[in-house]
This record gives C-alpha cells, sequence and structure tokens, in this order.
C-alpha cells in the first residue's frame, strides 16, 4: 500500500492498494481531487462495514442460516442498485445517440443509423427503455425499495426520464407508479428544490394521468363485460320444473298447477 501525503498541508491525497514489493520511482499525468478520493474511501469503508457486519455467526449455530440468508439478500440488493445505475447511464447514452441521429435525419434522409452500444445489438436491437424496463423487472419486488436506495440522487433524473417513457407508452404501469412513488418520498427535499424536477414531473404527471385513466376505462369496460356474462350464465342455470305428485293431486282437486323455480 501506498499513500501520497501533501507535506504542507499534512492531508493525505491518495492511497493505491495492491503492491506487494518495493517502488523505486512513481509518476503520473492524472489529476487528483481531494473530494473524489475521500468519497471513495468512504465508499469502500461503507462496503467493508456492512459486509463485515451481515456475516453470520459462527458461534451462534441456530441462527447461522438466518443471518447467512439476509446477508445474502443485502449483497444481491446492492448488485441490484448496481446493475440499474449502470442501465441507466448506458439508456441516457443510447436516447441522445437516436435523438441526435432523428435531427440530423430531418435534413438528411438518406443518414445512416448511428452505431449503439454493442449490448442492445447483442439483445436483439432493442430500445434503451426496454433495457432499463427489464433491468428493473428482474429484481425482486421484495429488495427492489433496497435497490432503490443505492442509487445516488444523480441518477434520479435519469431514472424519471424513463419513467417519463414507460408513461407515455403504457410500459408495466404498476412497476412504473411503484418506483416513482418511492423515489418521491426518499428524494422529496432535493426534488422540490430542483427547477428541471419540476418540468420532469409535470411530464410525467400528464403521461401518468392519462395512462391511468386508460386503465381505469379498461378495467371497467372488463367488469361490465364479466357482469353481462355472469347474468347470462345466471339465466342459462334456471330452469321451470314441474313436480308430477303436484301436477296429478292439483288435477284431482281441480286446483291451478304451480311451478317452481329451481337453480
Amino acid at each position: 500500500m501506498i499513500k501520497y501525503w501533501d507535506g504542507d498541508k499534512f492531508e493525505q491525497i491518495q492511497r493505491l492498494d495492491g503492491h506487494h514489493s518495493e517502488i523505486w520511482a512513481l509518476a503520473t499525468d492524472e489529476q487528483i481531487f481531494l473530494e473524489e478520493e475521500r468519497e471513495k474511501e468512504l465508499e469502500e469503508l461503507y462496503e467493508s462495514t456492512l459486509t463485515t457486519s451481515l456475516e453470520p455467526d459462527k458461534e451462534d449455530e441456530d441462527n447461522a442460516a438466518e443471518v447467512g440468508t439476509a446477508g445474502k439478500q443485502t449483497i444481491e440488493t446492492l448488485m441490484a442498485g448496481e446493475k440499474i445505475a449502470e442501465a441507466l447511464e448506458i439508456g441516457m447514452a443510447d436516447l441522445r445517440l437516436v435523438e441526435e441521429w432523428e435531427v440530423a435525419k430531418s435534413t438528411q434522409p438518406n443518414m445512416a443509423p448511428p452505431a449503439r452500444n454493442p449490448l442492445f445489438m447483442a439483445l436483439g436491437g432493442i430500445s434503451a427503455e426496454v433495457h432499463v424496463l427489464t433491468v428493473l423487472q428482474r429484481v425482486k419486488a421484495a429488495a427492489l425499495q433496497d435497490a432503490l436506495l443505492v442509487l445516488p440522487f444523480a441518477t434520479v433524473p435519469m431514472l424519471f426520464t424513463f419513467l417519463n417513457i414507460f408513461a407515455s407508452r403504457l410500459m408495466n404501469i404498476p412497476l412504473t407508479c411503484r418506483v416513482l412513488f418511492f423515489m418521491l418520498k426518499t428524494h422529496h427535499r432535493q426534488i422540490v428544490a430542483s427547477r428541471t424536477m419540476r418540468v420532469m414531473l409535470d411530464g410525467i404527471r400528464s403521461n401518468l394521468r392519462l395512462a391511468l385513466k386508460k386503465q381505469k376505462d379498461e378495467m371497467g369496460y372488463n367488469l361490465a363485460a364479466m357482469r353481462v356474462i355472469g347474468a347470462q350464465v345466471k339465466e342459462k342455470g334456471v330452469k321451470d320444473y314441474v313436480d308430477e305428485d303436484t301436477w296429478e293431486e292439483d288435477n284431482g282437486n281441480q286446483k291451478k298447477r304451480g311451478f317452481v323455480q329451481v337453480s
């Protein structure tokens, strides 16, 4: 391990891990920012502390399986959050690329399509929003909120961009609403203080309201159809039944016969 210090301010600038022998010279052209290095150290400390706290207790054999399961689920949650963040970054880059191509195509109709990310081409040329939605759907429902907590606030605008696309194209509205409401609850103060987020939320609200109205109308239509079908089945299940003994007795006494409705 090598620690790089500022001799004037007595501050640690950088720490280099992975060296196991003597180092005689060191040179680099990379610019170093102390805030980024501090954030990296805090993230490493947090991950190491979290992993250590989730390790099962060897002395307590009865609770070993329970602790092991919780630790595994938490690590999977962190990995799911990282996959969501990666999908958002790749998706936003693809959205910008396609948008620039569409703008340029308006002036140059014969312009060839851009070279997209190889990941999208390997998956059959799917769109960026389909890829992000697929990643969100693969996260277990019980671990979705914990996975979203891993995302920093810098990724929230990207996530809201895709949520707006999901709402406008009616793509898994229940999951879209769940993610949207949880992120609003988690980052309420930062979202309210951001002007760009307010404009984005107006678009999401309009598209989501239209999507929910369409689903409400569809559910109402289906319920009405089910009531009609139920009434038809009930009507066909009721038959007129005449008891023979009652018929003969009524004829002997010259009384009117009676009909019984049996379902």
